[in-house]
């Protein structure tokens, strides 16, 4: 049994974020899915990290690193609403009980 963790930000209401998971794999055995142990989520590093159990210093230092690193993952795509409108199709009935 060994543990992993994963990091990543993401911004909610223009407020960034922190999610911390903390997982258990098995590599002793074969075809056993890795398990999400615990689960962190907060606006401070490191109240994400105390939710998640994650205590050992090494490791946040670790998982800063890796969201360092990928910081291109985090990036925000604005997406453009645009209104359909119904004005061109025809007003029928459809029946779809026969």
């Amino acid at each position: 049994m060994k543990y992993f963790y994963t990091v990543y930000t993401k911004p909610l209401q223009g407020t960034n974020h922190y999610f911390v998971k903390k997982f258990i794999t098995f590599p002793e055995y074969t075809n056993v899915p890795d398990v999400l142990e615990s689960f962190g989520m907060h606006t401070d590093f490191n109240e994400a990290c105390r939710i998640a159990k994650v205590i050992d210093e090494d490791i946040k230092q670790q998982l800063l690193k890796n969201l360092e690193n990928n910081v291109t993952d985090a990036k925000v795509i604005p997406m453009n609403v645009v209104k359909a409108s119904l004005q061109n199709k025809p007003n029928r009935l459809i029946n779809f009980l026969m």
